[in-house]
Parts: C-alpha cells; structure tokens; sequence
C-alpha cells in the first residue's frame, strides 16, 4: 500500500510541475492578482444567514436536526468555499425514498431552478454508492431506494450581492461526524490522488489547538482564496455566456483563455500551495499519519527536490 501511494504522489507531483509549465506564468500572475482583487462575500453573515436557513427547514424532516457545522462554522476558516446543509438523525437506519423526495423538493426550492443541480453524493455504512455531477435526481433517487444512510445534492446558491455558492444539502443517518479513522483514511486517499488542498482541510480537525491556528494560518495566506477561486470558476459549467461572462468580471478573470482554462490553472496553483504547506508544516501532519507519515513525506519531498532541480 505504501509503495503505490508513494508512486500516486511522485507522478501527482510530476503531472502538477508540467501543467504549470503549459499554462505558463501569465495564467499563474493573473490568478494571483486576481485573488487580491476581488471582494469576498462576507462570512459572518452568510452564516447567519446559513443557520437561519437550517433551523427553518429542518421541520421538513421529522426526527432531523440542523447540524452547524463545516467551513462557514469554523475560525480558522477565513474564505468561503462552499455551503453545508446537513439534517442529521442520530438514530441511525436508512434515508427513506419520501425523505429524499422532501430533499429534492428543498434543493430545487433553495436553488431556484433543477438546472442549478449540480451533483449528488448517496452512502451507506460508509461505502459510496454514487458520488458523481448530475442533474437526473430521478436516477439518484432509485440508489437511495437501494439503500443509504446519506443522500447529498449539491447546487448553485446564490447569496445576497450575487455571489454563487456550491451548497451540499444532506440527509444524514446515525453518527454525524467522521471518524479519526476514517478521516485518516480519507487523508490518505487525498494525498495519493493529488488532492493536497483537501487534506489540508481534513488534518486540521485531528490538531491540538496551537496547530490548527498555525496550519489555518499558513493556508490562509494564500491557499484559501485560490480555493475560493477554484470553487467559483468551476460553477460557470453550464451557465449561460452572458452570465457567464459578467461573473468573470467579477472574478477578476479575462474571458481568454476559455473558463475551464483558468478553473485548471488555479486548481494547480492550488494544489501546488497546498503541497508546499503540507511540506512546511510537517512536524503537525506526520504525527497524524501514524507509522508511515515520515515516509511518505520523505518521498514527497525527495520528489519536490527532483522536480525543482529538472525545472531549474
């Protein structure tokens, strides 16, 4: 198991480093000036905003409560990224095919419109069943009949001032917050696909306080706001070019090259910042990988030292 997460992490890195080289250092200059431009939504009041919507529509779902919880809750989130509506039953048992109508019915209501569904996530026992971008909420109701514990739809949200946002609205049956080692679990599956920026975010809740603070800070600088970009960029699939095109104005980002370009080059951007955190920060992190995070991480900066050296 080692020796193939070591090998997914030395091609991730090579596959990063080469992307960057095509897209060229004016993307990357554009992406950075842009993150300095433009004018976040607030995120104290889209959480209040966010609670207020929870605690309404949890009476829609009897036995369910409004979780508060993810990155609009937390300190040591500084950026929006995305909204989590999550109504949590902690008896456990499985998602019923009325309930998850009753959530259709409320993604469509909160969005405005079935073409804002952008995807949809249904598990059980903690095995995904379909974790996939969709609009045919139909299909993703008869794998929940089948059998599921969660059932998530994902949609454009669109916040007062005009901002989009991914909001995941979520049914969610037994216990509500992950498991230390199923959270390690999926901190390894994201450092072995290349997802440094999400296992950035998945470590910081196994951290003693001091670390989170410092880790928090460290992505903040500059990782934060290119996740917010990315998040943003990846929204304008399936908008109109006149919508589309105005929300780049608000994004600070020119309209050539092709919006998937610039979602691409501020993903490896990213990612690259995301590695070169987790590099520095390695006397938090590898602790929390248990027997093997010396390793890994002695391979991943064997691989950086390559790369800098091949690029040089």
């Amino acid at each position: 198991v080692r020796s193939v997460l070591v090998a997914l992490l030395v091609w991730r890195a090579v596959t990063l480093r080469v992307k960057q080289d095509a897209a060229g250092p004016e993307m990357e200059r554009v992406v950075r000036l842009a993150i300095q431009d433009i004018e976040y939504p607030n995120k104290i009041r889209a959480w209040d905003h966010v609670k207020k919507v929870g605690r309404i529509h949890q009476r829609r779902f009897p036995g369910y409560s409004f979780v508060q919880r993810g990155g609009l809750s937390s300190p040591h989130v500084k950026f929006i990224t995305d909204i989590d509506l999550i109504f949590n039953n902690p008896r456990g048992g499985r998602v019923t095919i009325q309930e998850y109508g009753d959530l259709k019915a409320l993604a469509i209501e909160l969005c405005e419109d079935d073409r804002n569904i952008i995807a949809a996530k249904v598990s059980y026992r903690g095995e995904d069943k379909f974790d996939n971008a969709t609009q045919d909420l139909e299909m993703v109701g008869g794998i929940v009949e089948g059998g599921a514990d969660l059932a998530v739809i994902t949609c454009r949200y669109e916040l007062r001032g005009g901002w989009l946002l991914p909001m995941d609205i979520a049914l969610q049956r037994g216990e509500s917050k992950m498991s230390k080692a199923r959270r390690r679990q999926r901190i390894f599956d994201n450092l072995g696909t290349g997802n440094y920026a999400k296992a950035v975010q998945r470590i910081r809740p196994l951290l003693q306080p001091e670390g989170k603070r410092e880790l928090a800070e460290a992505w903040n600088k500059e990782g934060g706001a290119l996740r917010f970009l990315v998040k943003q960029l990846e929204l304008l699939s399936g908008m109109s070019e006149h919508r589309s095109r105005e929300y780049l104005q608000k994004l600070h980002i020119p309209e050539d090259p092709l919006p998937e370009e610039w979602a691409k080059a501020a993903e490896n951007l990213m990612q690259k910042v995301a590695l070169d955190v987790l590099l520095a920060k390695r006397h938090l992190v590898i602790p929390k990988l248990g027997d093997e995070g010396e390793r890994i991480y002695e391979e991943m900066e064997a691989a950086e030292r390559r790369l800098l050296y091949e690029y040089e």
